[in-house]
């Protein structure tokens, strides 16, 4: 878990230096999507209920978008 948590701090910090720098954007988009469809899929796997896995879903739709724009 410590390393998913500096994974996504990393991509975080990737996303906020591509204001300055665009070529960091989509890298650090297409890690956090797999970041988030990896914590949306074991959400889905131990059946936690709905409200438990709809802040990564989230993260993981605004990613793709943010990958694919």
């Amino acid at each position: 878990m410590v390393v998913v948590g500096c994974l996504k701090r990393l991509c975080a910090a990737a996303l906020i230096t591509g204001i300055w720098l665009p070529a960091f954007v989509k890298p650090a988009a297409i890690g956090l999507a797999i970041l988030m469809s990896g914590a949306v899929a074991m959400h889905l796997k131990i059946r936690d209920s709905l409200k438990k896995y709809i802040p990564s879903g989230i993260l993981l739709i605004l990613s793709v978008l943010t990958a694919t724009i």
